[in-house]
C-alpha cells in the first residue's frame, strides 16, 4: 500500500506527460468546483512506440489518465445523496482521481486505487490540488482481489467496458464490501454492460439501476446509469 507522497510525482514542468500535453479541468460537481490535471489526448500516447511496448507487455491502455463522463455521473451522486461520515470506501480503477477526491472531499475515509501506476501519480497530484487527504493510493487488479479489511462502499466508474471483466468486478466487490455495505458503480449506457444486472443478481447481489447523464468542459451531455449494488438478504427460515 502506498501512502500519499510515497508515488512519484507526476512530472509536468513543461505540462506535459511523455510528449502529450496536460490539461487542466475545472470540474463543478454541485456548487463545488475541483481542479482536475488529466492528459489533453490520452489516446496520443499511442503514437509512442516505447509506451505501446510497455502497454504489450502490462496488458494496459491509458485509459485512466483521462476524466470520462461515467466519473462524473458517480461524483456528482456521491456529492448530493453520499455523504461519508468517516466512513471507509475504496475506488476500483480512480484513474485520474476525480471520483475519491469528490469522495473525500465529502467525508469518505477513501482508499484510490488503479492497476495503472501512472493513473495513481495522477491521483495524488490532483488530490494534494484540491487539498484532500486520501486514506492511501494502493495499486490493485479486481483480477486479484486483496484480502483484508472491508468497505461500508466500493465505488468504480466506467469499469464494465469488456464482458470478460464482469465476473472478477463482482469477485473482487464481493471480497471487499462489508455486509451491509453497498458498490455503486457508473456506466455510460455501453451495450457490454447490459446484461451486468442479471449476472450481479445471479452472484448474490440485488441491483437498482438509477438513469443519469453527465457533461464535461460544456460538451453534450452523455446519458449513463448507476448500478447500485447490495448483497441479496438471507431468507428468514
Amino acid at each position: 500500500m502506498h501512502t500519499a507522497g510515497e508515488l512519484a510525482p507526476l512530472r509536468q514542468r513543461d505540462g506535459r506527460y511523455r510528449g502529450i500535453p496536460l490539461h487542466l479541468h475545472r470540474v463543478t460537481i454541485a456548487t463545488d468546483v475541483f481542479d482536475i490535471t488529466a492528459l489533453k489526448d490520452a489516446a496520443a500516447l499511442l503514437d509512442d512506440a516505447e509506451f505501446v511496448r510497455e502497454c504489450e507487455k502490462t496488458d494496459r491502455l491509458p485509459y485512466g489518465f483521462e476524466i470520462w463522463p461515467a466519473s462524473l455521473m458517480l461524483a456528482e451522486h456521491l456529492y448530493r445523496n453520499e455523504p461519508g461520515q468517516g466512513r471507509r470506501a475504496i475506488e476500483l480503477g480512480c484513474g485520474v482521481g476525480l471520483v475519491s477526491i469528490v469522495a473525500a472531499r465529502t467525508g469518505w475515509h477513501i482508499l484510490a486505487t488503479d492497476c495503472d501506476p501512472v493513473a495513481l501519480q495522477f491521483a495524488e497530484f490532483n488530490a494534494a490540488a484540491n487539498a484532500v487527504e486520501m486514506e492511501a493510493f494502493q495499486l490493485l487488479d479486481w483480477h486479484d482481489p486483496p484480502t483484508g479489511p472491508r468497505f461500508s462502499r466500493v465505488l468504480a466508474a466506467d469499469v464494465l467496458y469488456q464482458r470478460c471483466d464482469h465476473a472478477p468486478i463482482l469477485k473482487c466487490i464481493d471480497q471487499l464490501l462489508e455486509h451491509e455495505g453497498m458498490a455503486i458503480i457508473a456506466d455510460p449506457n455501453r451495450g457490454v454492460a447490459d446484461d451486468f444486472v442479471p449476472r450481479a443478481e445471479a452472484n448474490g447481489f440485488c441491483v437498482e439501476v438509477i438513469p443519469t447523464a453527465a457533461s464535461l468542459d460544456d460538451q453534450a451531455p452523455v446519458a449513463g446509469r448507476l448500478f447500485v449494488l447490495r448483497r441479496t438478504p438471507l431468507p428468514i427460515t
